[in-house]
């Protein structure tokens, strides 16, 4: 025991730094080991929001294809309407001549 006091008091100042540097390495690899799992976070959180902005594509592209969809049943349905309403129209205009022919016939009859 006394052996080791003594190279304890003899090697003090050299035991010390020893033990910082011995420190310092320690911390060191922590801090390397840290920043790796700090990549591969940072790496697994690009590809996480990559994922994510891809299927907020997907379902504005559907959204909008919806849209899209809509918008030309309705044209369809107008087109469709109007049809409707010169067809009527035309039937109208066709028995108002007719009546105006009968009335006409019967005048001149």
């Amino acid at each position: 025991m006394e052996k080791w006091m003594f190279y304890l008091q003899k090697y003090n100042e050299i035991l010390t730094e020893a033990a910082a540097f011995l420190l310092a390495l320690i911390a060191l690899m922590l801090l390397i080991g840290i920043l790796r799992q700090i990549k591969r976070l940072n790496k697994g959180l690009g590809n996480i929001i990559g994922n994510i902005q891809a299927y907020f594509d997907v379902i504005l592209r559907e959204e909008e294809e919806e849209e899209q969809s809509v918008q030309v049943q309705a044209q369809v349905q107008d087109a469709q309407e109007e049809k409707g309403q010169a067809l009527e129209k035309e039937q109208k205009k066709m028995e108002e001549e007719q009546l105006v022919n009968a009335v006409l016939q019967e005048y001149f009859s």
